[in-house]
């Protein structure tokens, strides 16, 4: 009677890699996920704070933060 052997001697190696890779797959399609989640939650919190504040007052303050920012690089030699 002839007997059939499986060699499963690289099974487990090739189980572990598979685990492996799809621990990664998830963990990155997991951290994809959540940085657009953030990206769309600051551009929706930025467009609140402009309707609120009003878009020529907004450039007027970001406009003199530019200036501060100048004249601060203007002392400091930069």
């Amino acid at each position: 009677m002839n007997r059939l052997y499986i060699d499963r001697r690289g099974l487990h190696a090739r189980q572990a890699r598979y685990v492996l890779m799809l621990a990664v797959s998830c963990t990155v399609a997991a951290l994809t996920m959540l940085g657009h989640v953030v990206v769309l939650a600051a551009s929706a919190l930025d467009a609140y704070a402009a309707s609120l504040v009003g878009v020529p007052r907004l450039a007027y303050l970001t406009g003199r933060i530019v200036e501060i920012v100048r004249e601060c690089a203007r002392k400091e030699n930069l």
